[in-house]
């Protein structure tokens, strides 16, 4: 996240277009508290998006996906509390009415796709490298020549 924002800003990656539709973002426990780097993923979020919404309580203020410290790979039984810990984080996503969500942790983004089948969110995860790769310029010299 941090070196696609770097990249981004400074020009070495360049957008054809923002992604259109409402975004919002998720703010990792890991990448957030941990890595000190809400600033650069709010700043990412916004690079890319024409009508990007920020979540009440971001940053490192942020309500948990309640998808880390273990509890995803904890399959079976653990999977309801994960679910009804993470509804918190539901209604956060539901409030921005956004229909796209950046979300820079694996463990987050596999929560956040639970949580949005649990509680019927109208929206799709995603990292941001899918959405980066879908709207970056590729340069003249690095697109592949058909061969005759």
């Amino acid at each position: 996240m941090e070196l696609f924002h770097d990249y981004i800003r400074d020009g070495r990656i360049k957008l054809r277009e923002k992604v259109k539709v409402p975004t919002t973002l998720q703010d990792p426990c890991n990448v957030i508290r941990g890595g000190g780097l809400a600033e650069k993923n709010r700043r990412l979020a916004e690079m890319l998006s024409e009508d990007f919404r920020l979540p009440k309580n971001q940053g490192n203020y942020n309500f948990c996906c309640a998808g880390g410290g273990g509890a995803m790979p904890m399959g079976g039984e653990m999977k309801k509390y994960r679910l009804k810990a993470g509804r918190v984080k539901a209604e956060q996503l539901r409030e921005t009415g956004a229909e796209l969500i950046f979300v820079p942790c694996h463990n987050c983004i596999d929560q956040i796709r639970d949580l949005i089948k649990e509680y019927d969110l109208k929206c799709k995860a995603v990292h941001y490298k899918e959405v980066i790769s879908e709207l970056m310029e590729i340069p003249e010299e690095m697109i592949p020549k058909e061969e005759e």
